[in-house]
């Protein structure tokens, strides 16, 4: 439902609420269809309109018949879950505008965004209210703060506390809503709610997703390092749990075909030692991947000792250089 100067808009038509003569002209020949609508679609489209309505009267923004709204209808507002291990969607159709998410992938923080191909709003600062639904006057409205707007495909972009805040206030019940100048106008704004009907079902659903999400991404894992400390040969239990959230994803993800990894040293000490170093600290990566279910066909370990080449840091001058240089490398590969 999209409402403009004073108007509300719903189903390609002006109908109802102020005058439009196109309009006017049409309705004579479709009168007498009008009265046999059954009532519980003019309930529904009564209870959208003052979804709608409520909130635009509410808003400090912007004088009377200078709003344009983006609500969801009553009969068409829905969330809906899409859920993987990798990832939690929870999302709802904006009509005339796009989609709102609520994005949460594995290893990352919860967060929120407004998806829309070409943005209404004007770059800059944005109100952020919560509104309460005209079944739930009593709430009253609360101000969340301001966020950024930005000209883009995602023009709304918040972080996680700013999203769970959100989350909350649709688990209330409420309205939360973006309040921001239009681009085309000055002297008209533009509201972007997102409508509480239907959300607790979807929310339990994305709840379950969440807490089944894997504890890294791929983009976390894909190239990994080992740190050693000096003259130090075996894994220790950090390594270990390092390594464990690789076996984690490989194993959750059939993409995945092949490991390489490659061990190295610093520049202290013999180089023939470093070398043998480089190749006990390397195959201690890899048998600890193969004890833990990885089919060791997939892997390719290398081992190079101090080689300058292969250094981080080639020109060691401190502890902290060799540091850096002392490391097990496993890059993960995928189709």
């Amino acid at each position: 439902m999209r409402a403009r100067n004073g108007l509300v808009k719903f189903a390609g038509k002006w109908p109802i609420i102020g005058y439009d003569s196109q309009w006017a002209s049409n309705t004579h020949s479709v009168n007498d269809g009008i009265h046999s609508l059954r009532m519980k679609t003019r309930y529904k489209f009564t209870l959208s309109w003052l979804l709608m309505l409520s909130v635009t009267l509410a808003s400090p923004l912007a004088p009377a018949g200078s709003v344009s709204s983006y609500y969801a209808d009553i009969d068409e507002a829905g969330w809906h879950t899409d859920s993987t291990v990798f990832e939690c969607l929870l999302t709802q159709q904006v009509p005339g505008l796009g989609q709102a998410v609520f994005y949460h992938q594995a290893g990352e923080s919860l967060r929120f965004y407004l998806q829309t191909p070409a943005t209404p709003m004007q770059a800059g600062r944005a109100l952020l209210t919560s509104q309460p639904p005209v079944w739930r006057q009593e709430l009253g409205v609360r101000d969340l703060g301001y966020v950024d707007v930005t000209v883009s495909k995602r023009p709304v972009a918040l972080d996680a506390p700013l999203s769970r805040l959100l989350l909350a206030e649709l688990e209330r019940g409420m309205v939360p809503t973006i309040m921001r100048r239009a681009w085309f106008s000055d002297q008209e704004s533009v509201h972007v709610g997102l409508s509480p009907v239907h959300f607790g079902g979807a929310y339990a659903d994305y709840h379950e997703c969440t807490a089944s999400l894997l504890p890294v991404n791929f983009s976390q894992v894909e190239r990994s390092t080992v740190f050693w400390r000096p003259n130090e040969r075996e894994l220790t239990e950090a390594m270990k749990a390092q390594l464990d959230d690789i076996v984690t994803y490989t194993n959750a993800d059939p993409g995945v075909t092949g490991f390489e990894i490659n061990g190295f040293t610093d520049g202290a000490g013999n180089p023939r030692e470093n070398f043998e170093l480089s190749r006990i600290r390397a195959f201690a990566v890899h048998q600890y991947l193969v004890d833990q279910g990885i089919n060791e066909d997939m892997l390719n370990t290398r081992f190079f000792g101090s080689a300058p080449q292969f250094r981080i840091v080639e020109n060691e001058r401190s502890a902290a250089d060799r540091d850096r240089n002392r490391r097990v490398t496993v890059r993960l590969l995928r189709d």
